[in-house]
């Protein structure tokens, strides 16, 4: 049970998180970078294998589990580089140079047109801090902690496979 729960609360930590970001995005106006798109990326397969670890019969229960981890893991390594990109430690793509205007109103058609003919954001600056913190910084610890739990669900999961041989 152990198991399917850490990969079930990593999930709903991950599920939240990303609800987070378009949340910032559609509701605080904050137009992602190159990066924070591949964070997203990264981060959903790391949720739906979560998500699916804990929802499967047992014996898929390691394989969807390690799909959640390399997901969460690749989320930390991109959110630990757009950190450093951000903190300007070092470059980051040349594709994130950022401009462009967000729209001021809900029009699905209007939004579109904008967005494919907006530059993307900037990966080098930091629109939004929380105690110093960006959300690159946000992601750094959150990628971890799900990456973690999803371990522990798979130690979990060999644990009870080893006691019943």
């Amino acid at each position: 049970m152990l198991s399917r729960n850490a990969f079930l609360l990593a999930a709903l930590v991950g599920a939240a998180s990303f609800a987070a970001a378009l949340a910032f995005q559609y509701i605080g106006g904050l137009h992602p970078c190159q990066l924070c798109i591949s964070q997203r990326w990264a981060l959903g397969v790391g949720i739906a294998g979560a998500a699916l670890a804990a929802i499967v019969p047992s014996r898929w229960r390691v394989p969807f589990g390690l799909v959640a981890v390399l997901g969460f893991v690749a989320e930390l390594g991109l959110a630990i580089y757009h950190s450093g990109v951000e903190r300007l430690w070092w470059e980051g793509p040349q594709t994130c140079s950022g401009g462009g205007s967000l729209p001021t109103s809900f029009d699905a058609t209007a939004m579109v047109v904008e967005a494919s003919q907006r530059a993307p954001a900037a990966c080098n600056e930091i629109p939004w801090d929380l105690f110093g913190l960006s959300m690159a910084n946000y992601n750094v610890m959150l990628a971890a902690g799900m990456a973690w739990l999803c371990i522990l669900g798979l130690k979990a999961r060999g644990a009870r496979a080893e006691s019943a041989i």
